[in-house]
């Protein structure tokens, strides 16, 4: 199977033998995406770190400048890890928190992962400083308890709540 994928600026062509005995569906979405990630991750060692921090900022302000963005109420938005050579989303977050801060009914949500499985609950914060902590691989995660001792509110999300 090819795929093609964007990558920055760079168009990238995977290609994946799916050798399937068991004939899944899920093993092979599986396999498609660590035929992916393993590309993505080559083509992000070889990002100059000038052309990374290019990559970021224009996809921050793409997303910071989107109509669905301004008007959302409720997000989901990951804390970037640099190490793993994320796409950077501090001033996502940061312009995220401020609307909470002024807006009333807005909410933002950051994953925590729950398992081995990577199965995750998106956990409503209200700043980066008190409300995470590094988990085993050093990717910040909201705490279960927030700073008053209470459960943090986890979001309901479905599809309707996305955009695309």
């Amino acid at each position: 199977m090819q795929q093609v994928v964007q990558l920055g600026r760079r168009l990238v062509t995977t290609m994946a033998t799916l050798n399937n005995p068991a004939g899944t569906a899920v093993e092979v979405v599986r396999q498609q995406k660590k035929a992916l990630r393993t590309v993505v991750r080559r083509e992000l060692r070889n990002f100059s770190p000038e052309a990374k921090r290019e990559e970021d900022e224009a996809i921050q302000k793409h997303i910071l400048s989107a109509e669905w963005y301004q008007n959302s109420k409720r997000i989901c938005a990951y804390v970037s890890c640099a190490s793993l050579r994320e796409v950077d989303t501090s001033h996502i977050m940061a312009d995220l928190l401020e609307k909470q801060r002024r807006t009333a009914g807005m909410k933002v949500y950051v994953p925590r992962i729950e398992d081995k499985e990577s199965h995750m609950r998106m956990l409503h914060i209200t700043n980066t400083d008190d409300d995470l902590i590094a988990n085993y691989m050093n990717i910040l995660e909201p705490t279960l308890l927030d700073s008053v001792g209470n459960p943090r509110e986890e979001g309901n999300l479905t599809r309707s709540h996305f955009p695309l």
